[in-house]
Formats: C-alpha cells, sequence, structure tokens
C-alpha cells in the first residue's frame, strides 16, 4: 500500500513536470514568433518610407532604391551617382554625359509603357503629373515639376527622393567653389556688360535671365547683365519666373552689352534663312560694339541649355576656358 502511494506519487511529480516543460516550450516558441513578427514587419517598415512631393501628393516609396526610371532627371540622379535603369529618349540625346549613361535604357519619348514594365523599376520620377496616371500602376512615382525652383531646388528635391541630401550639398560646394575660382582668371572686367541671346529655327530670337545659360554667366561667374535683365532679377531674385524674353532684331542694339553671347539651337538656325543667319547678315547686327570688337562668343546648344547639374558644370568649364583668353 506505502509502496503504491510512492509509486502514485512520483507518477504525478513527473507527469507536472513534463507539463511544466511542455507549456515553457511553447512560451518560448510564441516569444520566438511574436519577436519574428516584430522583426519582419520592423524590416518591412524600414524599407519604405512615405514621401511628399512638391505637388501634395504622398507615395510610399522605397528608402534606398535600386531600379530608377525618370522621365527627366537623368543628369541629376547620374551626378549623385545613381545610374538609372530607364530614361526618356530626350534626355538621353546628349553628348556631354558620355559614358556616365552607359547602360541606361531609353524607354522612348513619349515613354512606352511596355518598355516600362519590362525594366521592373522600383521608383518612377518625372516632371508632369499628366505621367503619373500609367505610370503608378507600374512602381511608386514622384512628381517633380521641370519649372519647380531654380536647377539647385530640383536637385536637392531628387537628391531627398533617393535619401543623398548631403551628397548633393557637398556638389553644390563645390561647383560654387569651382566658378569663385574660375572668377578670378576672367578678362571681362566686372563693369562690362554682358547679354544673352538664342536664335532657334527661322524665327525665334531670345535674350535670356538667370536660368539655362544664365545661370552659369550671371550667377556662377557673377557677370554683369544689361538693365533690363537685371531689372528681371530685381523682381525676381529667386530665378523662379523669368526664364528669357522673344525679342525683335531691332531690339539687338537696345541689349547689347560689352560682350555678347549668343547660342545657336540647332543647325537650322544657322543654315541659310535660319534666324542666326539672318541676324548675322544685318547692318544692326554689324554695327553693335560687341560684334566689331571682337567681343562676340557664339556657342552650341550643348552642354550650355541644358538646365541641370552635370551640364552646368561642363558649361562652366567651357566658361571659364572662354573668358579667359
Amino acid at each position: 500500500m506505502k509502496k503504491t502511494l510512492i509509486l502514485t506519487s512520483l507518477m504525478l511529480l513527473l507527469a507536472i513536470f513534463i507539463v511544466a516543460c511542455g507549456n515553457e516550450n511553447g512560451n518560448n516558441q510564441s516569444n520566438n514568433s511574436t519577436s519574428n513578427n516584430t522583426l519582419d514587419n520592423k524590416a518591412s517598415t524600414d524599407d519604405t518610407r512615405i514621401y511628399t512631393d512638391v505637388a501634395g501628393n504622398e507615395v510610399e516609396i522605397p528608402v534606398h532604391p535600386e531600379r530608377v526610371i525618370t522621365t527627366q532627371y537623368l543628369d541629376a540622379l547620374l551626378a549623385l551617382d545613381i545610374k538609372p535603369v530607364g530614361a526618356s529618349s530626350h534626355v538621353l540625346d546628349n553628348h556631354y554625359l558620355g559614358e556616365l549613361q552607359e547602360g541606361v535604357e531609353d524607354i522612348g519619348h513619349p515613354f512606352d509603357i511596355e518598355k516600362v514594365l519590362s525594366l521592373e523599376p522600383d521608383l518612377i520620377i518625372v516632371s508632369t503629373e499628366e505621367e503619373v496616371e500609367e505610370l503608378s500602376k507600374i512602381a511608386p512615382t514622384i512628381v517633380v515639376p521641370w519649372m519647380y525652383g531654380d536647377v539647385y531646388d530640383q536637385f536637392r528635391e531628387i537628391a531627398q527622393i533617393v535619401g543623398k541630401e548631403q551628397e548633393a550639398e557637398d556638389w553644390m560646394i563645390a561647383l560654387e567653389e569651382k566658378a569663385a575660382e574660375g572668377r578670378a582668371h576672367l578678362t571681362i572686367a566686372e563693369e562690362d556688360i554682358v547679354t544673352i541671346y538664342m536664335t532657334h529655327d527661322k524665327d525665334v530670337l531670345r535674350i535670356y535671365g538667370g536660368r539655362n545659360i544664365g545661370h552659369i554667366i550671371y550667377r556662377l561667374l557673377e557677370l554683369t547683365p544689361p538693365d533690363f535683365i537685371q531689372a528681371k532679377f530685381d523682381e525676381d531674385p529667386d530665378f523662379n519666373d523669368f526664364v528669357y524674353d522673344d525679342i525683335s532684331m531691332e531690339m539687338l542694339p537696345e541689349y547689347a552689352g560689352d560682350h555678347i553671347i549668343m547660342l545657336t539651337y540647332d543647325n537650322e538656325t544657322i543654315a541659310e534663312g535660319g534666324m542666326f543667319y539672318q541676324v548675322e547678315q544685318s547692318a544692326l547686327w554689324q554695327g553693335l560694339d560687341a560684334v566689331q570688337n571682337d567681343q562676340l562668343y557664339v556657342i552650341d546648344a550643348e552642354p550650355w541649355f541644358s538646365y541641370s547639374p552635370l551640364a552646368i558644370e561642363a558649361a562652366l568649364d567651357e566658361a571659364i576656358e572662354l573668358f579667359s583668353n
């Protein structure tokens, strides 16, 4: 009887021990599962973030995008050491980017939706709201309007999207330092007036302000614009609104400075009957002091006309060389 009681007690203790161990293992498994889920959720959260673009759209985008497509901002992305998997035809149609853009697929202009799909992007950066509807069905799509701020504002926005804000600031500081060093070598006097004209096709003649080519001439090199352009700068100190004015040939003497930069946009404008051809043949043009004193600089569109980081850096290099001789 006594032996039976002892045996029963031992079996009961053993059963309690087994149950306790089972519960402990179960709790450990449950805790491990909860811990793993928390880690998975954290990883998922860390992989994406909500970005509010300049148009006010909230978009969930990857923290570290790896397959970017852009319809406009190829230059800015390359300046940030990001090579997109695809870009629009018109931004790939250049020489100044050279090997930097090798391997970037042409998505067409306007874009070919099937081509975009085939590249499997994880982020798309565009310049118009109209592009968002189709492209956002493929990947998160951010809008940076082409007339949003100046080239620096756009560059900062692109950098924020891809998480390279400091790299963008460092790049712009280096550009300003290069310009400051270049200014010391210029042969153009500080008080000399510099005018920027542009001709295009057979009938377009313009005078330019502080964007595009004007960013290099007036803002980086700090050369002096004609009074008409300076008045525009006073009205628009952030260079957001005024880009150029269309003018007639008769207005050339009114705005002409001691030095003239003439950007010929295409082959048509220099061919017989083209706008620059007409200007060059005119008595008005030939009578300008800058033309008669050999202070005329005729330049091509590339890289001067592209208003993007690497383009203005390339144009700055050319300008320093051009105006130091």
